[in-house]
């Protein structure tokens, strides 16, 4: 019995506030519900307003300037009417589209993207001049009759390969993906800088992926793409002679024989025989503590260790935080 009595209260809390909620609410019927739930109708539908999931008192909403009785949904993210295209809820000016030509495919992954007879186009959103605003850009080399997406990064037409929106000079049939960042065909390697995937000079025949890490080697060579060194150019080539003598030591450092590297550059000052990673950011030799590419000042490397169940760590000074001694030994 209390059970019931309980939900029969909380519904009669929360009426008055669903009442006013939707009393309040600037918007009126779905425009296409089997399209999008997005777009909306306000109560005298004199106006077109842009609510994300109709979730207006979170989310919120904008009224869209487009003509009511030209006006048509595409899908949740675009929409036309006579005289304009809209992503969201803000007119795309920065391109000449045919717009009497002008569609979108419904299947997964391409609620941004849209076609005309000649051009597939990518659509997104910017803020500038403290607004939003829509914009597009034409997928070069594209063909608007068989583009597709096969998630948000990757697309192809059947002839060409695109991570997000450019064009791979690739060859079609033959291309695979080793990890986010690299990949090959029967006839060259690729890296990735940004968005784009360019050729650059390896093994493509014995190229794979380091250690289940973002980098590669070949036969001859590690390709370490520097991700903690402001600067530094888009890929290192390391050259090795013993494929064995080359190991990760984690996502900072790779050790190739006797030299440690950070980063993928070599740090000559760092004793290779004694080195040993301690935990995440912290590693040491016998005589320095590093945390990353620095050396710890006064860090006593003989006793320095993890706060077990900690992230912090301690040695005979005291107790280190991000690198810093934090709190001294009394």
């Amino acid at each position: 019995m209390y059970l019931p009595k309980m939900k029969t209260i909380f519904k009669m809390l929360l009426a008055p506030l669903l009442w006013f909620l939707h009393s309040c609410s600037p918007l009126g019927e779905p425009v296409d519900a089997a399209k999008s739930n997005n777009h909306y109708y306000n109560h005298d539908k004199s106006q077109i307003r842009y609510s994300p999931m109709g979730n207006w008192f979170e989310l919120g909403n904008s009224a869209m300037k487009a003509d009511i009785n030209s006006f048509e949904v595409l899908n949740k993210w675009l929409s036309k009417d006579k005289n304009h295209l809209f992503y969201e809820a803000y007119e795309v000016k920065n391109a000449k589209i045919d717009r009497s030509t002008f569609t979108v495919k419904e299947k997964d992954y391409m609620t941004n993207i849209g076609f005309d007879k000649d051009y597939v186009y990518a659509f997104r959103k910017v803020f500038k001049n403290k607004s939003h605003h829509g914009v597009v850009k034409i997928i070069e080399y594209a063909d608007a009759k068989t583009y597709e997406r096969t998630d948000w990064d990757w697309a192809n037409d059947g002839k060409h390969h695109f991570y997000r929106d450019n064009r791979i000079d690739a060859d079609f049939a033959s291309f695979k993906t080793l990890n986010d960042y690299f990949a090959k065909d029967d006839y060259k390697a690729y890296v990735r800088n940004d968005t784009l995937f360019a050729a650059f000079d390896a093994d493509n025949t014995t190229l794979q992926i380091l250690d289940k890490s973002a980098h590669s080697i070949d036969h001859k060579n590690v390709y370490w793409l520097p991700f903690f060194t402001k600067n530094s150019p888009n890929l290192l080539t390391i050259p090795y002679e013993n494929e064995a003598e080359v190991r990760m030591l984690n996502r900072f450092f790779l050790r190739i024989a006797n030299t440690i590297y950070f980063d993928g550059v070599a740090r000559k000052d760092i004793d290779a025989t004694s080195f040993e990673i301690i935990d995440h950011s912290y590693a040491k030799d016998a005589a320095h503590v590093y945390y990353r590419d620095k050396v710890i000042p006064n860090a006593d490397a003989a006793s320095f260790k993890r706060l077990e169940g900690s992230y912090k760590y301690t040695d005979k000074n005291g107790v280190y935080h991000d690198g810093k001694l934090e709190e001294k030994k009394l």
